[in-house]
């Protein structure tokens, strides 16, 4: 249920009243209800105080996890925005995790607001005015830019441990991939999907793993916001994990191809490779594992119900409006792996009658 901003701001200011004792006439101002996300429900919002006799204003992010059993997640997104943030990578400051569901109901975080642009309305206008300099000149370079230097931060430093000894096998990462994959399958029932983890069964032997990295696992350009400074800034962490840099890169090489074109897809490709200094092999492995993983959610939400799964109920009604893309990403499967997959053909079919 979407919370009305008069609600946000009653509650925002009890709940800094707790938190600030020592700071005085403290006010929400200008709460604001953001775009919403599959998982998340955002409100931007100014709080105004008054300190050592002097009035100070800060500009912050509300984001409230509507879904089920998400304590994991929020403590997981929150403990992840700290360290990179400590790690000199440009993430926003997070100030407050709160598990507390008395105020929303659910449990929320308070960060930084970045006052800029998205970097996805500038990209959007850019491909819809066929200005391809500005892509090529301007937006590519900051994205992958910020792609680069998180594949080559200290894996490390994400709380998250693993056997010493298991890792240094290059297969670890895809093995483990592919047992969740047929976990997925079983435990929801994504029998149209077998054929495609067939098709990884056969070729991974193909793709060992060379370079571990911290994974943001939806790095596009509506996660970057360029500050009125000039600087960019990466959003949207809770789905962070560590693994193989290529299951990073083939997330958004599908979805650049699934919503815009194969021609701007193969552009990212080339300038991720020159920013790397080297090739990266065994691609389109990796496009399509996204390609298993965006199949999974949509078929998890339509057969059974968003919140099990961690998501908001808009999320049914969004995957609707963009129904092409679903047919895209299909596509450009059948293209690489040649499957023939007529029960999933239905599927999607199936959502585009309703």
């Amino acid at each position: 249920m979407t919370l009305s901003v008069f609600r946000v701001k009653q509650t925002l200011e009890e709940y800094f009243r707790r938190k600030y004792i020592s700071k005085r006439d403290i006010e929400i101002l200008e709460v604001t209800s953001l775009a919403k996300g599959w998982e998340t429900e955002l409100f931007s919002f100014i709080l105004r105080y008054e300190e050592e006799e002097k009035w100070k204003e800060e500009n912050l992010i509300l984001r409230i996890y509507p879904a089920k059993d998400v304590q994991n997640k929020i403590s997981w997104e929150y403990e992840v925005l700290v360290v990179l943030f400590d790690a000199g990578y440009s993430v926003p400051r997070t100030h407050f995790l709160e598990m507390n569901e008395s105020f929303f109901g659910k449990p929320f975080i308070i960060m930084d607001r970045i006052v800029g642009d998205d970097m996805g309305e500038e990209f959007t206008k850019a491909l819809e005015a066929n200005d391809m300099r500005k892509i090529r000149e301007d937006i590519l370079p900051v994205l992958i830019q910020l792609f680069v230097k998180l594949h080559n931060l200290d894996w490390r430093i994400i709380p998250i441990e693993f056997d010493e000894k298991k890792i240094i096998d290059p297969y670890f990462f895809i093995d483990r991939n592919l047992i969740s994959i047929d976990d997925l399958i079983h435990k929801f029932n994504l029998h149209e999907l077998l054929p495609i983890l067939n098709w990884l069964e056969e070729r991974r032997d193909k793709v060992p793993t060379k370079k571990i990295s911290i994974l943001h696992r939806d790095f596009h350009p509506h996660n970057i916001i360029i500050s009125k400074e000039g600087k960019a800034y990466v959003i949207d962490w809770p789905s962070c994990t560590v693994g193989d840099f290529r299951y990073d890169l083939g997330w958004t090489l599908l979805l650049v191809s699934a919503y815009t074109s194969t021609e701007l897809r193969d552009i990212i490709l080339n300038a991720y490779e020159r920013e790397l200094g080297s090739k990266v092999d065994e691609i389109e492995f990796f496009e399509v594992v996204a390609a298993f993983r965006r199949f999974s959610d949509i078929m998890i939400m339509f057969k059974h119900s968003p919140e099990e799964y961690g998501l908001r109920e808009e999320a049914i009604q969004q995957i609707k409006e963009t129904v092409f893309h679903i047919k895209n990403i299909y596509s450009l499967i059948r293209k690489i792996t040649n499957l023939s997959m007529p029960e999933l053909e239905e599927f999607i079919h199936s959502i585009e009658k309703e």
